[in-house]
């Protein structure tokens, strides 16, 4: 039965050839110590760390299987639970090919065996051509991820230790001010600090903040300087913002290094909101923030979309390395072991 990807589910199309050399493949017919050779790893899911490679044993991979030919799939399922699989092992001038629909759950290898030892290297059998031996793999690797919290709408914070945070916005006791666009915003000297590095660097002793308990912030409007701060205080959710407008907080949050916010909400957030439409510039802002969890995530979606082949608007925002990634990843992967 075919799969079908769903809201919770993402998907990556595989399409790996890999090339071997006569020579290493006569090298083990006659090995009884299960050798094997490996091909490259790649990776189908960046933001789960899920690769995969090829094995081949060309004279099986255990004595039960001695004098016969075994390929395999492997799967590294990095924070993946599960990877439901279905695919076609097929070789390129020989007449043989098998599907298989497999659910990995653990990190491991699935495969056949194509032909015996003696078939391997017989000229009429043409698994060896011109001295190489050439198969490919095609088919779709599904992963299931957890529905994020914005979308499962839990988003009215319980009474936690943060409450603190959020009833302390309206207190008396405030002792620092950011200034921007002329606009003031008092605040607590330790609420910034332990938010944020660069604040704790600035209100150090003898620093001119410090001393005059105020700081200007001249490169961002008052509208995203106040969200900020306000995102640290737990007065509002990222998801009370725009797009654009979370894009804007994220590069806040990257100056001043404000962590929590930056990772646990805009990251998550800005992921959840990913389409053909604003994968370019999500992707583009998360490469200059050097946000990787959204990184990941945008280089996923740029990986799918690309696969099928579709037209996406604004690729000119991504950055070089990050368009030959993602178009190396959705094109046929080629490897050789000569």
């Amino acid at each position: 039965m075919a799969l079908i990807a769903s809201s919770t589910m993402s998907e990556y199309q595989i399409n790996l050839e890999w090339t071997i050399a006569e020579d290493r493949l006569k090298d083990m017919k006659d090995s009884i110590n299960n050798e094997y050779l490996e091909s490259e790893e790649f990776i189908a899911f960046y933001s789960s760390g899920v690769e995969y490679f090829l094995k081949i044993y060309p004279n099986g991979n255990n004595e039960g299987c001695r004098g016969k030919t075994k390929i395999f799939l492997h799967m590294k399922l990095g924070n993946a639970k599960k990877i439901e699989a279905e695919y076609k092992i097929s070789f390129k001038f020989a007449e043989w090919s098998r599907k298989f629909n497999y659910t990995f759950e653990k990190s491991e290898g699935r495969g056949i065996s194509c032909c015996t030892v003696a078939e391997l290297f017989d000229p009429n059998k043409k698994f060896l051509v011109d001295g190489k031996f050439t198969f490919k793999v095609e088919g779709i690797l599904l992963i299931e991820h957890e529905e994020s919290k914005w979308k499962r709408k839990l988003l009215q914070p319980k009474r936690t230790t943060t409450q603190g945070l959020r009833d302390l916005w309206n207190t008396d006791f405030k002792d620092f001010t950011i200034i921007s666009d002329g606009k003031e915003i008092n605040v607590h000297k330790n609420v910034l600090a332990c938010q944020s590095t660069v604040f704790a660097a600035m209100l150090k002793p003898h620093t001119k903040e410090a001393i005059k308990n105020k700081v200007e912030i001249f490169d961002f409007a008052f509208d995203i300087v106040e969200k900020g701060i306000k995102l640290c205080y737990k007065q509002i959710l990222v998801s009370d913002c725009s797009v654009e407008k979370s894009l804007l907080l994220l590069k806040f949050n990257d100056k001043y290094d404000i962590k929590v916010v930056k990772v646990e909400n805009l990251e998550e957030y800005l992921g959840d909101q990913i389409t053909v439409e604003n994968v370019c510039e999500i992707s583009k802002c998360a490469g200059e923030t050097n946000a990787l969890k959204l990184q990941n995530k945008c280089m996923d979606f740029l990986v799918l979309f690309l696969s099928k082949k579709e037209d996406m608007p604004n690729m000119e925002f991504l950055e070089k390395t990050v368009l030959i990634t993602a178009i190396k990843n959705s094109s046929c992967r080629k490897c050789q072991t000569l």
